[in-house]
């Protein structure tokens, strides 16, 4: 079995070389070092690595808005993604994006080398401090289930399920022929009731505990 190939991007050149040193010490054969954002699609897309290591903060384009964009032309691609904070804004943001790894810039050289392993054999890592964020809010929704199943509205049902097709406000008010500011209000109330804060988090709500 040969080497799992990778690409490293990292605004720091410091950094990126230390984490481009313990890939190498760990067999893996590190193909390109990217400094820029804006040069990672075209550095992927020559070389097609096993496992692609983004930081979140990148110059010129964000590491999430670049995994989108790699994910979007390239499917099959394993992106590990490295984050500064551990934050809710960071994880969501993740979750919703292309990448299937992501963990600390501050993990030990143990869980960065498992983590590149996994995400280049096409399976996925959570860091250990954004893993008991994902526990937390899981507990926490699971303890309010039942009783905001029944506080939702069959009107703001249907909002959601619309939500879960993607569609705008617009073409949500134009299917249940009212505003797409009482649209936005339904939403508002849900986001409300259900203690979350985004639109990618109501449907992730609706996906996993089946609101019809």
């Amino acid at each position: 079995m040969g080497k799992i190939t990778a690409i490293v991007a990292d605004g720091n050149e410091i950094f990126r070389h230390g984490l481009v040193s313990i890939l190498n010490g760990a067999g893996f054969d590190v193909l390109s070092e990217i400094d820029n954002g804006a040069l990672i699609l075209t550095a992927y897309e020559s070389v097609l690595p096993d496992v692609c290591v983004l930081s979140f903060e990148m110059p010129e384009i964000d590491g999430i808005e670049l995994a989108n964009r790699i994910a979007k032309k390239f499917p099959a691609a394993n992106l590990l993604v490295l984050a500064e904070l551990a934050s809710e804004e960071i994880l969501n943001e993740f979750l919703d994006s292309g990448a299937s790894g992501l963990v600390l810039k501050s993990v030990d050289k143990i869980e960065f080398v498992d983590a590149a392993q996994k995400i280049a054999n096409g399976e996925t890592h959570l860091g250990k401090q954004f893993s008991k964020m994902m526990t937390r809010e899981y507990l926490r929704l699971s303890r309010l289930k039942k009783g905001i199943k029944s506080s939702i509205t069959p009107r703001e049902k249907e909002v959601l399920s619309y939500l879960v097709k993607g569609m705008t406000s617009s073409e949500i008010g134009t299917k249940l022929f009212i505003s797409s500011r009482t649209v936005d209000k339904h939403r508002t109330n849900l986001l409300k009731k259900l203690g979350l804060k985004n639109t990618a988090s109501l449907v992730r709500y609706a996906l996993s505990n089946k609101v019809d």
